[in-house]
């Protein structure tokens, strides 16, 4: 094991595994936050620790998953004129801007870094099991019969054309629902969804969590949020303290479910030099990447 950076720890939890470290970081732009997380999986890999980012967005974005046709979203009207980044994981794509990202990094040795639909599953039940403690119904989705798992090969990613442009549109099997309709013909609305990218060291997985609708967007496209479900009041709206206090407590769950403790390292992520994350912020500003579908 790589010795870890300072400031961190290196002392295990009571079944001798190293905490999870978490950093929640200030909003950030499209290509700055992508750049972070993949920087976040090289730390995991030399650090050999799972590490979690929790971040937000400084501008209403739409993020595409790594294998969605660019023009496919230049061609809605409804996202006209919005900032697009194209992220390293699959998946659909989402507007950001009323969400929070939590991405976890998790070494390919880790139980869960060898199985892509445990450690879907692992992060998305710690979420309902906290959501449940607030009184608020929430389940793990059985997907759609013409939708992929994501953990199934391939389709882990999300192949171009396969479903829906919109992440909030598709249920994958393990998208975190809560039963209400959601106004877009769906008997349930999508709150997490999640997307992976398994690299030969670790495994880096976005998660993006509607606290609230996106009143920033049109509403064709705007989906709605914990806030809007199941506390009308503003207690998730803005990232405010509910908000911080519900991924606390989702964070808690998930160091629990992997056996693991909890460490939150006083300010934000920073990589080390060679985590290559300059060299990162450029790439994903750059049509050859972006617009490379």
């Amino acid at each position: 094991m790589f010795p870890v950076k300072p400031g961190l720890s290196d002392g295990g939890s009571a079944t001798g595994a190293a905490p999870i470290v978490a950093w929640w970081d200030p909003p950030a732009d499209g290509a700055t936050n992508m750049a972070l997380d993949e920087a976040l999986a090289s730390e995991a890999i030399r650090l050999d620790r799972v590490l979690v980012r929790i971040s937000t967005w400084s501008e209403p974005t739409l993020s595409l998953g790594a294998f969605q046709a660019i023009g496919e979203a230049r061609a809605l009207a409804a996202l006209e004129g919005l900032p697009m980044v194209r992220r390293p994981s699959g998946g659909g794509a989402i507007l950001h801007g009323s969400d929070v990202t939590l991405s976890v990094a998790v070494p390919r040795a880790h139980p869960c870094g060898g199985s892509p639909q445990r450690l879907y599953d692992t992060v998305h039940a710690a979420l309902v099991a906290e959501l449940a403690a607030r009184g608020i119904a929430a389940g793990l989705s059985a997907g759609e019969s013409t939708g992929t798992r994501p953990g199934a090969g391939t389709a882990a990613v999300g192949l171009p054309g396969d479903r829906a442009l919109l992440c909030f549109d598709r249920r994958a099997t393990g998208d975190v629902v809560v039963p209400v309709a959601d106004g877009r013909g769906n008997a349930d609305a999508k709150v997490l969804g999640s997307a992976q990218r398994r690299l030969r060291g670790a495994v880096l997985q976005h998660g993006s969590l509607l606290l609230a609708a996106n009143r920033l967007v049109p509403e064709s496209v705007r989906h709605p949020g914990l806030d809007d479900l199941q506390a009308p009041g503003g207690a998730f709206a803005g990232w405010g303290p509910g908000g911080i206090d519900l991924v606390r407590g989702w964070l808690t769950r998930l160091a629990a479910a992997f056996g693991e403790g909890l460490e939150e390292p006083s300010g934000c992520f920073v990589p080390s030099p060679l985590a290559g994350v300059e060299e990162g912020m450029v790439r994903f500003r750059q049509d050859s990447w972006n617009a490379r579908r």
